[in-house]
C-alpha cells in the first residue's frame, strides 16, 4: 500500500498553531491514523501583517522538531483588495513553497 503524503496548513495564530500541534502529535502517536501516512511538513500562513504572537512562534519551533519541514507564507496585503487572487499574481514565497513541496513529494514518492 502506498504512503499517503500529507502537508498540514495552519494560520500563525495561537489557535492555528495549537490545532497543528495537536494534529502532528496524533500523527506521531499514530492515534487514529494509518501507519501509511507521512507528514511532509507544516505550512504556516501569516494571520496578519504584524509579528506573530510569541506562543505561535514557540509552537512552530516545536513543530519544526517533530516534522521534516515548516514552511512559512507571509501576509499578502494586496489579496484583501481583489475579487480574483489571480489578478495579484503568485507571491514569491508561495511560488517557493510550491516548488519545495513538489521537490519533496518527488523525492519521497
Amino acid at each position: 500500500m502506498p504512503t499517503a503524503q500529507v502537508v498540514l496548513v495552519c494560520r500563525v495564530s495561537a489557535h492555528g498553531t495549537w490545532a497543528a500541534t495537536g494534529a502532528v502529535e496524533q500523527w506521531r502517536r499514530r492515534a487514529g491514523m494509518s501507519h501509511t501516512t507521512s507528514v511532509l511538513g507544516v505550512v504556516a500562513v501569516a494571520a496578519s501583517p504584524r509579528r506573530p504572537p510569541r506562543i505561535a512562534t514557540e509552537r512552530l519551533q516545536l513543530l519544526g522538531g517533530w516534522v521534516p519541514k515548516v514552511w512559512r507564507v507571509g501576509w499578502v496585503d494586496a489579496l484583501l483588495a481583489v475579487d480574483d487572487p489571480r489578478d495579484v499574481g503568485v507571491p514569491p514565497d508561495v511560488e517557493a513553497l510550491r516548488t519545495a513541496i513538489w521537490q519533496t513529494t518527488t523525492r519521497e514518492g
